[in-house]
Order: C-alpha cells, then sequence, then structure tokens
C-alpha cells in the first residue's frame, strides 16, 4: 500500500474510533497489515499526545493526573477484563516528561491504553473538517518526530562513514634521484684538480712523450 492510501487509513479508523463507530472501527482495522502496524502504533501514539498535550499540558499536575487515572480504572477495570489504569497513566507521562516509562509498557498493549485516554479527552462531536485539521497536525509532528530522529547524532554515529577512495602507493624514485650512478656522482664529488701547469712539480719526472 502507497503512503498515501495508508494514511487515509489511519485516518478513516481514527475517525471511526473518535465517533463512536465500534463496527466501523474494526473493519478498518482489519485492513491493517502486520506492515503497518508500526507506523499505525506511530500514528497513534502522535495523536494520544496531541490530546494529551492539549488537555493535561506538557507538564501534568500530579492530583489531576492521578483522579484522571482513577477515572479510568472506575471505568474500565473488571475481573473479566483486567485494565491497569496505572499504564494509561505512564503512557500520559511518557510523552509528557518521563519518555522513558514507555519502555516499560509492552507495544502490544500500547494502543488499547492510548485510546483509553483520547476516549476521555476527545468530544464525539467534533466535525469532519476540524477532525481533518487534527489528523494534519497529527501528520505534521509524526513527520517532524522521524525527521529529528533520523538526524539524531546518536543514530548518525551508527552509520557507516562512506569508504575513501584508495589512494596509490607513491612509485619508487628514479634511481638517478635516490643513488645517483657514477656519473652523477663525478658531479656531487669532483676528482682531485690536475696539477698546477704553471707550477709544475719538480720531483715528479716529465711523461714520456710529454713536449717541454
Amino acid at each position: 500500500m502507497d503512503p498515501a492510501n495508508q494514511t487515509a487509513l489511519f485516518r478513516a479508523h481514527a475517525m471511526a474510533r473518535l465517533r463512536g463507530e465500534a463496527a466501523e472501527a474494526a473493519r478498518l482495522a482489519a485492513q491493517i497489515s502486520v506492515e503497518q502496524r508500526m507506523s499505525h502504533l506511530l500514528f497513534t501514539l502522535t495523536l494520544f499526545t496531541q490530546f494529551v498535550v492539549e488537555e493535561l499540558g506538557f507538564e501534568p499536575d500530579p492530583v489531576e493526573l492521578a483522579a484522571f487515572t482513577k477515572r479510568l480504572h472506575d471505568k474500565h477495570y473488571s475481573p473479566e477484563r483486567p485494565f491497569e489504569a496505572l499504564r494509561a497513566e505512564a503512557m500520559v507521562r511518557a510523552v509528557t516528561s518521563e519518555s522513558v516509562l514507555l519502555t516499560e509498557i509492552p507495544h502490544t498493549e500500547q494502543a488499547a491504553y492510548m485510546w483509553a485516554v483520547i476516549d476521555e479527552f476527545a468530544d464525539p462531536q467534533l466535525s469532519e473538517s476540524e477532525l481533518d485539521e487534527l489528523f494534519d497536525l497529527v501528520e505534521e509532528a509524526r513527520e517532524d518526530l522521524l525527521g529529528r530522529a533520523l538526524d539524531s547524532p546518536a543514530l548518525k554515529s551508527t552509520r557507516p562513514e562512506s569508504a575513501a577512495p584508495a589512494q596509490s602507493a607513491p612509485e619508487p624514485a628514479a634511481a638517478s634521484q635516490t643513488a645517483p650512478g657514477p656519473a652523477a656522482a663525478s658531479q656531487t664529488a669532483p676528482e682531485p684538480a690536475a696539477p698546477s701547469q704553471t707550477a709544475p712539480d719538480q720531483s715528479a719526472p716529465d711523461p714520456e712523450g710529454t713536449d717541454a
């Protein structure tokens, strides 16, 4: 499924949930494939964050949050249907000021707790245009979140560096530059000068056949 159709499916499912259309929501949920579950969880998490921040702020008041948690417990808990309201509270705290709590809740349970919270905050009378505006904000926030995650220094440090082009080893220098031959040696170490012709060594005999 291409990204545009995937986003449309996620929006339609969320709209059915927010309107309390359980049968339609279940039908659309069945169309979300296993490969799309992580993307859908991220969509739901971003939607959940929008509602939490709007209703409770970035730093929820502890007393207000405790009262909200009790309300969730009283509404959802039953021996036949275990519901841990403290996990829903942990989800709220995870998206505001204590992100580490997100790792303490199994990902297979996170969506259920998020929707329990969303159902408490959402106005079932929201119009389609209002929902579209809300979903636009969700998409924008999700793209921003992914962009910052991909650009994070921690992620970049794990990416393999592209191999630098191999540089060829320098060729051995020419022999004439490093080990001069006899001809070159004569230039750098000149032979002793011949005896002066104007002041010959009187002790040395004249060479044979040399003109006087």
